[in-house]
């Protein structure tokens, strides 16, 4: 089932969703190449929403919490927002290092993409790790196909944008404790 076609079928269904994660999942190179595309914004808004429904959901089955709708909230709040921070870190890389002029609208598709199919698996405590890795493999390649970058800029982008959410956490964490 192509991008196109989804959307025009069945654009906020649940077939739809488990259709275009089985794709990324199976063959995610042919699924960036339809993507760019498509170059649909809404379709991985959604994936995004519905996987970190999800995920939040989940999370809660692990953590015990003395007020389950505040850390729901905050679940799905950090599931969803981290791929929006991400992408715009990654957009900054490209824009400053590489000099390349790319709409943020494909960033974010990309990392969108990549969040949702991981944010399922996300939960379970030590698949995180594995998971994290996939999702990150998942955006370079996502930016290699949908944006045209070369595989050395491909890994700068991922490299450096890890690197700046890694500093930003730890500046953060000594800023307020």
């Amino acid at each position: 089932m192509e991008l196109s076609h989804a959307h025009s079928k069945q654009f906020f269904g649940p077939r739809t969703y488990a259709a275009q994660m089985a794709r990324i999942v199976c063959t995610p190179r042919m699924f960036f190449r339809e993507y760019a595309e498509s170059g649909h914004l809404l379709l991985p808004v959604f994936a995004l929403v519905l996987s970190g429904g999800f995920y939040a959901c989940a999370s809660l089955l692990v953590h015990a919490c003395p007020q389950p709708v505040a850390a729901l909230m905050i679940f799905f709040i950090n599931a969803a927002g981290m791929p929006v921070l991400a992408a715009g870190m990654g957009y900054a890389v490209s824009r400053i290092i590489l000099r390349r002029r790319i709409g943020f609208g494909r960033f974010f598709g990309i990392y969108a993409w990549a969040a949702a199919v991981v944010l399922p698996l996300a939960w379970v405590p030590y698949l995180v790790l594995f998971a994290e890795v996939w999702r990150w493999w998942l955006i370079g390649a996502g930016l290699m196909i949908v944006c045209g970058l070369r595989r050395w800029q491909a890994i700068l982008v991922v490299v450096l944008t890890l690197g700046a959410m890694i500093y930003g956490y730890q500046w953060l964490s000594v800023q307020w404790t």
